[in-house]
């Protein structure tokens, strides 16, 4: 009886872990364990794995473990026994809501020679250095240092890599402002967002003016 009852419960763990992957939806996990690949998590009272490559905490590993953490499911196999999990992609979602070209505040994180990567409340995003100025920039430390507040415009989402790009380069009211004065960028941004859209629904206009000029021919 012990068993079935056992057995009843897992078959219905798999059967909630199937329909969540289904659904695309968020579920919680708690992290038991660190190793060499990844995270330990129990979700549903099953026994799952979050690779390394789809955790998005920048802090150690083993201060995860007891901790819950949202995911989202890439693998669900009952038959192997294997669940994968990404945390990072249950991230990314939570910010969809943002919107692609908003302005989001954030934190600088860890500083690269490539760019540095800024903390949105969990979430983290890259801003490369060819996206600061308009103003070439040599080193990311001459421009940032590790803590400073700052806001920056979401240029784009990759989910299934759990990747955001940043932008501050197209909040700048005239190129370089982010070196002399990033107060008036951050002042003026949500002007230049508005700037940034109309460029964009200009040229869509011209390419379809033009797509319809060629059919006319």
């Amino acid at each position: 009886m012990v068993l079935s009852l056992k057995k009843t419960q897992l078959d219905l763990a798999w059967e909630r872990c199937k329909q969540l992957q289904a659904e695309d939806a968020i579920g919680k996990t708690l992290v038991l364990a660190a190793n060499r690949g990844g995270l330990v998590v129990d979700v549903e009272g099953l026994c799952g794995f979050v690779p390394f490559s789809h955790i998005s905490s920048k802090t150690s590993y083993d201060d995860l473990i007891g901790k819950i953490i949202p995911v989202k499911f890439m693998e669900v196999d009952e038959e192997q026994a294997r669940l994968v999990l990404s945390n990072k992609n249950a991230l990314v979602e939570n910010q969809i809501s943002l919107g692609i070209v908003s302005i989001v505040e954030g934190v600088v994180h860890t500083i690269k020679p490539y760019g540095a990567f800024i903390d949105m409340k969990g979430v983290y995003g890259l801003l490369h250095i060819s996206q600061i100025s308009h103003e070439r920039i040599t080193s990311v430390e001459n421009v940032f240092r590790s803590g400073d507040k700052l806001k920056v415009m979401i240029l784009s989402q990759d989910k299934e890599r759990g990747r955001i790009s940043l932008s501050t380069k197209e909040l700048e009211p005239t190129p370089g402002d982010m070196l002399r004065n990033s107060s008036l960028v951050y002042e003026m941004g949500g002007e230049m967002v508005q700037t940034f859209w109309q460029r964009i629904a200009q040229a869509e206009a011209a390419a379809r003016a033009e797509e319809f000029r060629l059919n006319q021919e």
